[in-house]
């Protein structure tokens, strides 16, 4: 014996949120962040993102805390620059 569900008759279909629209879902892999540029102006490493880097200001000046998608080797290269004590590191 099938239960069937009932469907609102006010629910338009259009409202209905398609995933490949719903914000901060990626479907592709990302990409790592890294500005390795010159003074051409920016050029992103690109390779395979593993970690999602929050990093705190450490001039004095009280700068906003940024967040950077990078591989390991530029999350190392940051934590090399910045100390341990000014990063949060979170996997991907």
């Amino acid at each position: 014996m099938g239960r069937t569900q009932e469907v609102e008759a006010d629910t338009d279909i259009d409202e209905v949120a398609k995933i490949d629209e719903l914000a901060g879902v990626d479907r592709e892999r990302q990409r790592c962040e890294c500005d390795h540029g010159g003074d051409d102006g920016y050029q992103p490493c690109g390779r395979k993102a593993k970690w999602r880097v929050t990093v705190d200001c450490v001039c004095g000046e009280g700068h906003p805390r940024r967040v950077e998608i990078l591989c390991s080797r530029c999350m190392r290269t940051l934590r090399q620059f910045q100390g341990r004590e000014a990063i949060t590191v979170r996997r991907l």
